[in-house]
């Protein structure tokens, strides 16, 4: 079972800073919420993958900032 805790932001975060996106971080509590809502549990019946999650993601941290 793969899901997103509040760790795995922690370290999105950090990532995001190293890697040139330090317009990105601090995450707003706002996008934090979405992220855990989406992928803090598994969507029953079926499973999240590590690509599934970082993959959604970085999509909506993307389309976040954008706006």
């Amino acid at each position: 079972m793969t899901i997103i805790t509040k760790k795995d932001l922690s370290e999105m975060e950090e990532y995001y800073f190293w890697s040139g996106n330090r317009q990105y971080v601090p995450f707003p509590a706002d996008l934090k919420r979405k992220l855990l809502k989406i992928y803090g549990k598994e969507p029953l019946p079926r499973n999240w993958t590590e690509q599934d999650i970082h993959e959604g993601s970085r999509k909506i941290i993307i389309e976040y900032f954008q706006n």
